[in-house]
């Protein structure tokens, strides 16, 4: 009989270090997507002038300038 409630706590604690590394892994990928979203909000607010794109705002590489596109 002790052994059966050795095993069991040990198995209890098994079960608690996998939920807490489950628990963490899910807090890290929500600060991650918090953290982009705090990103983008920020680029979107700021115009978007990074990187060639125009991230919503009104800044293009050709702005001004008549294109004519055929398809």
């Amino acid at each position: 009989m002790g052994s059966d409630i050795t095993s069991s706590i040990a198995g209890a604690a098994v079960g608690l270090r996998q939920a807490q590394g489950q628990y963490d892994f899910g807090v890290k990928t929500l600060n991650q997507s918090a953290q982009q979203q705090e990103t983008m909000v920020a680029a979107l607010l700021q115009g978007g002038t990074g990187g060639g794109s125009s991230g919503g705002g009104n800044v293009t590489p050709t702005r001004g300038q008549n294109l004519n596109i055929t398809v």
